[in-house]
């Protein structure tokens, strides 16, 4: 069986017989004596000791660029006299507020102020908190955007029979209406306001239309 060996002096590689073995011989190529050994064998790196894995409450948190828009927050803070403002549930218009009026109720035959009927609010349900930028141009008011907040929890909407902003602090999350609450808020806006209010606004009309777009706000805010 050949022992492969290594010249340390020119670094040739050399084949010798196992009898060699231990034996010192000269480099055929530059006549400088080799002892017969193997070459060396690399060793294998030493195996680290394994750290038992952090529980998941002690890891370092990840660091994100950008904020999640879930974790943002309600943007508005108060309740804009030119401004509409709309809640809904899954299956009908359940409020909207009127400056000068405070939160009006749907009550099955129309609309009356909350505070008129306040055991008709709704307890249970997942609703949503539609906010509707108007801006005054040069053929009137307009409707300029519109976004979308979710109001969970029981109980919730009994913040609209007490102050007219609480409903605000409730709305932390935006969220996407569904194609039947689009309906009931494009309804409501042609109720409420003149038949030109939406001529400026061709992109929120296509979105309260379409059942396939899924935005948690239309158009642009300067908040």
């Amino acid at each position: 069986m050949a022992i492969r060996v290594v010249c340390g002096s020119c670094g040739s590689k050399i084949d010798a017989k196992d009898e060699l073995r231990g034996q010192t011989r000269r480099c055929p190529k530059c006549r400088q004596p080799i002892l017969i050994e193997p070459a060396a064998q690399p060793q294998a790196p030493k195996s680290q000791p394994v750290k038992a894995a952090q529980p998941v409450s002690q890891q370092a948190p990840v660091a994100s660029d950008a904020a999640s828009p879930a974790t943002e927050g309600l943007k508005m803070r108060r309740l804009r006299p030119d401004d509409l403002y709309f809640v809904v549930g899954s299956d009908k218009l359940v409020a909207y507020w009127k400056a000068g009026e405070g939160w009006m109720l749907n009550v099955g035959n129309g609309f009356s102020q909350v505070k008129r009927s306040p055991g008709l609010i709704p307890d249970l349900g997942e609703f949503v908190l539609v906010e509707g930028r108007v801006a005054q141009t040069d053929n009137g008011r307009r409707l300029k955007a519109m976004r979308f907040w979710s109001l969970t929890g029981r109980g919730v909407l009994l913040a609209l029979g007490r102050v007219e902003t609480e409903i605000l602090e409730k709305a932390q999350f935006p969220t996407v209406p569904s194609g039947a609450q689009k309906r009931f808020i494009l309804d409501q806006i042609r109720k409420l306001y003149f038949r030109d209010f939406t001529d400026d606004a061709l992109e929120i009309v296509e979105f309260l239309t379409s059942f396939d777009s899924h935005s948690q706000s239309i158009g642009t805010f300067d908040d």
